[in-house]
């Protein structure tokens, strides 16, 4: 018999949404690490107040369809 995987815990662990981005909040760390929704990497946000300037920074680099 196939026993199902378990799946890990989000503990203290909160994902958000900026439009096309995703934030994750954890309770253990500082630093938000910021994702656009297709999974690419954006980078470290050293507190929620700069989220907005870390994802604006993105898309003046990468273009808005990043």
């Amino acid at each position: 018999m196939l026993e199902s995987a378990k799946v890990p815990a989000l503990n203290d662990m909160v994902m958000d949404r900026y439009g096309d981005y995703r934030c994750i909040f954890d309770a253990d760390r500082d630093q938000i690490p910021v994702f656009t929704a297709l999974g690419q990497w954006v980078g470290l946000a050293d507190s929620p107040d700069a989220i907005t300037t870390l994802i604006d920074i993105h898309e003046r680099v990468n273009g808005d369809d990043a």
